[in-house]
């Protein structure tokens, strides 16, 4: 976007805001309250793992919503949740869409992916209280099992945007564990129905995401707002280690071929060849699993997740090749792939669109990258795509802490309507 662009965008802003339409910042608050109540626990963490009864719950509130909207409701064969709202003078047939997600991680908090639903809610919600007529139709989604309860992450997004891994939602994340395929069964769902939640990238005229930072980089420099300008890309596998189970009184140290002394280099090779490959780089090795699991036996199997993060994506193929290699060269390892999602980079137009709103609402801001990975990264390499972050506590997510103010609610979700109501300028 050059010079001219931006002075007649801020132009068309000033002018929009002649007639400005402010969301509901209490209503906002109650409805994430609201759904803070489904699947939370005494200490006040939240347990709605995708496909749970809780989840299900929290599904259903949310098509009550949509419903008493007057959106046209659809739960896809993904289980994501649609609710449309249809242009009264469509100059286009590409909808607006926006949304996250509603699961959480188990002992999670209110408001990572739940804030992004409910905040594109209400931004609808005051579009049609206000009388606002918009040239194309706008959708309010909820992804299915962003956080990846079964396996692989961002289930719903890459659904619709049709990149699922062939077979990866029979696969469970845990030798022993149920696969999603086996929780969307038993919810009465067709496993067969996720092909058809796949659309056409060119049906969408844009995605949009708010969300969390879940870091403390906007509380350390006081913003109010993070435009994102790339998402981190994120290669997950299961690294499997055999050995042979013994007595662990009566075989000699030097006779074992213990499984987990076997494994136990690579915990710390990872975060060496992290480092040394890209210091902003991060790689994790977050659950280890030993078999059979006692006391006075020689473990025969170590199973352990590892987990590469990096916004280039090169980076992380050259940790897993070496990883690979360390693996070709011992007798009983084995490596199976979850999923590599690359890292994205968000369009040109709506890092601006979003920076150019903020402005105008004398918000203060940075552009920033995303250390996280969102249904964002789905949509970015086919569909042009924007986020924006607000502020959490203490950067704390994933955790019962986890907590936003009501005014960092409210600007957020006041930037996405802003820039939904400046994309129908250009229509």
């Amino acid at each position: 976007m050059t010079r001219g662009d931006d002075i007649q965008l801020h132009t068309l802003i000033k002018e929009a805001r002649m007639q400005q339409v402010t969301i509901n910042s209490e209503r906002l608050w109650q409805s994430l309250m609201a759904l803070g109540k489904i699947g939370e626990q005494d200490n006040g963490g939240m347990y709605r793992p995708a496909l749970s009864p809780e989840d299900q719950q929290a599904r259903e509130w949310l098509v009550s919503q949509m419903e008493s909207m007057g959106l046209e409701v659809k739960v896809d064969g993904a289980l994501n949740v649609i609710g449309r709202l249809k242009s009264q003078s469509p100059k286009t047939e590409q909808v607006v869409a926006m949304g996250s997600h509603i699961d959480t991680v188990p002992n999670g908090g209110k408001f990572d992916g739940a804030y992004g639903v409910l905040a594109a809610l209400e931004c609808v919600k005051s579009l049609q209280e206000n009388q606002v007529t918009l040239p194309f139709d706008v959708e309010v989604i909820s992804f299915c099992d962003e956080e990846a309860a079964h396996n692989a992450g961002t289930v719903g997004s890459r659904a619709m945007m049709g990149r699922l891994l062939p077979g990866e939602l029979e696969k469970a994340k845990i030798k022993g564990e149920k696969p999603f395929r086996y929780f969307l069964e038993q919810l009465g769902h067709s496993f067969a129905a996720v092909e058809t939640a796949q659309r056409n990238a060119d049906e969408f005229l844009c995605f949009l995401e708010a969300h969390i930072e879940q870091g403390k980089v906007l509380e350390s420099r006081q913003q109010s707002i993070g435009v994102v300008t790339g998402i981190v890309g994120v290669y997950r596998y299961i690294v499997t280690v055999t050995g042979e189970a013994a007595h662990a009184g009566t075989t000699p140290m030097s006779m074992r071929k213990d499984a987990l002394v076997e494994a136990a280099p690579v915990f710390t090779l990872i975060p060496q060849w992290v480092h040394e490959q890209n210091p902003d780089m991060v790689g994790t090795i977050g659950q280890v699993t030993v078999l059979p699991g006692a006391s006075n036996v020689v473990p025969k199997e170590c199973r352990f997740l590892v987990e590469l993060r990096s916004q280039q994506s090169q980076d992380m193929q050259v940790v897993r090749d070496k990883l690979i290699n360390y693996a070709n060269l011992r007798h009983g390892w084995n490596i199976e792939t979850i999923y590599e999602k690359d890292s994205v980079v968000l369009d040109d137009h709506m890092i601006s669109c979003l920076s150019v709103v903020t402005e105008a609402a004398q918000l203060p801001y940075i552009t920033m990258a995303s250390g996280a990975g969102h249904d964002a990264q789905s949509f970015a390499p086919s569909v042009p795509t924007g986020m924006i972050f607000i502020p959490c506590l203490a950067g704390v997510s994933h955790n019962p802490k986890e907590w936003i103010t009501e005014e960092d609610a409210s600007n957020g979700c006041q930037v996405l309507m802003d820039a939904v109501r400046h994309l129908a300028t250009q229509v």
